[in-house]
């Protein structure tokens, strides 16, 4: 927010610029407050070197009439950004705060990555990124992913020992965790699993088993 009397200071020299050669207005226009530095912070770790290079065309410009949606135009093409905040520090440097989406998983085709996918179900293009490279891997179809990692929040499931998730075409979940041991889900009412398998997990009584096989209801066969 620009104080009051910076705000008429600015309509000042506005009027004596842009009256000064009449012939030359609109290149006035852009001599008013030019941007000499462009600061880019950003909420996570995705590569922005693309768009940094994109926003270097705003120097120069005028930074008291920069727009918003000027800058929107250049970053929307870019589907991991879910939001900008600008900051005008007069009188030259533009500050950009960009936010990202945080993708849960990756999805996974023939042994190929294809994007990742938000806890909403949006879609990021895959590109490679240390910070990511752990994440868990979905395998099989991936539209009722969003629904099911909800439930897992819920549940409060150590998502953060997840390695895989499979999803059958009947309906239903397998978890493969970190350390091999896959938990096979019913296609309905898993909730009640997901709640009490975590504690069942830490029992040494049944370390030694590599596969819960939960899909029989009121039943669990162990492997």
């Amino acid at each position: 927010m620009i104080p009051k009397n910076k705000f008429f200071l600015l309509i000042f020299f506005f009027i004596v610029f842009s009256t000064y050669n009449l012939n030359e207005k609109k290149q006035n226009f852009i001599g008013i407050f030019p941007i000499k530095k462009i600061i880019i912070e950003q909420t996570s770790d995705f590569n922005l070197v693309k768009i940094k290079s994109e926003l270097e065309s705003l120097k120069n410009t005028s930074l008291f009439f920069l727009k918003e949606k000027k800058i929107t135009k250049i970053i929307d093409k870019y589907d991991f950004v879910s939001g900008i905040q600008l900051k005008k520090k007069y009188p030259n440097t533009l500050k950009i705060l960009i936010s990202e989406k945080k993708p849960v998983a990756t999805n996974e085709i023939d042994g190929k990555f294809f994007f990742y996918l938000t806890e909403n179900g949006e879609k990021i293009i895959y590109v490679r990124t240390k910070i990511y490279e752990n994440l868990p891997v979905i395998i099989g179809n991936y539209k009722d992913f969003s629904f099911f990692f909800k439930n897992l929040k819920k549940s409060n499931f150590k998502i953060n020992n997840i390695k895989a998730f499979y999803y059958f075409d009947i309906g239903r979940w397998d978890i493969l965790l970190k350390d091999e041991i896959t938990i096979k889900l019913p296609t309905t009412n898993y909730q009640k699993i997901l709640l009490e398998v975590d504690s069942l997990l830490q029992d040494d009584n049944f370390s030694k088993y590599k596969i819960l096989d939960y899909r029989i209801k009121d039943q669990l066969i162990l492997q």
